[in-house]
């Protein structure tokens, strides 16, 4: 790669590349070069709209381009495992998203890709590990500020998956991916790792809310059979306990929260993204102070602190075009394909669990 050029991003998918993706990559530096998506007519749309230069008709010919240094696999899950691995094998960098694939085999699979070609960049899009607020609850763990920790409990909840008449589609099939506990547990698994180390067990449930939607060509009732809702219980190798919880069912919503409890202290990031921390005395009372970072100074004209994943990506984007620039593939603070690879046994063995209403070895 000339490391004069920009970076040039190819996008397989128009959802969240549309959305967050692309306006965030290019705030970052990166060049948004091409895109394509199952429905050849959507592709076309984003584009014209987002003034992206090329359009595929399949990802086939957008990963075989010589026009693009990275691609950005934004499908649906069930796609992912074939893509990436043609994506590398093409001789490309990639970003996946999330959940990793359908399943543990498929996820092996992707890291054997991505070792068999170390030179290039093989990551996750847990953007989260690069929004400045965890970064800075991250830091003051290793520092001790809650002494050792004894607890974690993270969430998200949303009420989008109340209204009966929201279509079915891939997000409503568990043999397609769908799910909350795959599209957003598969996050905060990952940053519970991150901020407080291996999970070795868990146990918990998945909940449904409604067991049918219209199918969006049709109108016929179509059933659904992905989670709606997930509530989990974590243990950690080190000891330490926690849940996790994420939901489409909560009215009005509850956005994201993150608490942290040790022995000497307790950190929480709250839903409006602020930091919180309390320690000594004020432990017991819960006499919380908020935690001056510099955030959200640091964010460009325009970009809400209280959207995490934007945020996030928009700092990812600034990662990729400093490492990617120089001729780096390695980002250790990315979640690599073995990071995707462990969030998907933490995925697989949470519906195990809920199948057998059992606690599950990870």
């Amino acid at each position: 790669m000339d490391k004069r050029q920009p970076i040039r991003v190819g996008f397989i998918g128009t959802g969240w590349a549309e959305r967050v993706q692309v306006p965030m990559f290019r705030l970052a530096g990166l060049t948004a070069q091409a895109i394509c998506a199952r429905t050849p007519a959507n592709a076309q749309r984003s584009a014209q709209q987002l003034k992206i230069p090329e359009v595929y008709d399949t990802w086939e010919a957008l990963i075989a381009a010589d026009t693009v240094d990275v691609v950005s696999i934004v499908s649906p899950p069930a796609l992912h495992c074939e893509q990436a691995i043609a994506a590398l094998q093409a001789g490309k960098h990639v970003i996946c998203e999330k959940p990793t694939a359908l399943n543990v085999a498929e996820a092996e699979a992707m890291l054997a890709a991505a070792q068999a070609a170390p030179n290039q960049l093989a990551i996750i899009d847990h953007e989260l590990r690069f929004h400045p607020q965890r970064i800075h609850l991250r830091q003051l763990l290793k520092e001790g500020y809650v002494g050792s920790p004894l607890r974690i409990n993270l969430s998200v909840q949303t009420g989008w998956r109340l209204n009966p008449t929201t279509p079915w589609g891939w997000w409503s099939a568990a043999e397609q991916g769908g799910g909350m506990v795959g599209a957003v547990g598969s996050h905060l698994f990952d940053l519970a790792r991150w901020l407080v180390g291996k999970i070795d067990a868990l146990t918990g449930q998945l909940q449904i809310g409604h067991y049918y939607r219209p199918d969006p060509a049709t109108g016929q009732p179509r059933q659904v059979t992905a989670d709606d809702a997930a509530h989990l219980l974590l243990h950690f190798a080190n000891g330490v306990q926690g849940s996790l919880t994420v939901s489409g069912l909560v009215p009005g919503g509850a956005g994201g929260d993150l608490l942290i409890v040790g022995t000497k202290g307790a950190l929480r990031l709250d839903p409006q993204e602020q930091l919180w921390g309390v320690q000594g005395e004020d432990l017991v009372k819960g006499h919380w102070q908020l935690i001056e970072t510099g955030f959200p100074q640091s964010l460009p004209e325009g970009l809400p602190a209280t959207q995490a994943f934007p945020v996030g990506t928009y700092f990812l984007g600034q990662v990729l075009a400093a490492h990617l620039s120089q001729g780096e593939t390695v980002i250790p603070e990315a979640a690599s394909f073995y990071d995707g690879l462990v969030v998907q046994r933490m995925l697989d063995a949470a519906r195990q669990s809920h199948a057998t209403q059992t606690w599950v070895a990870v």
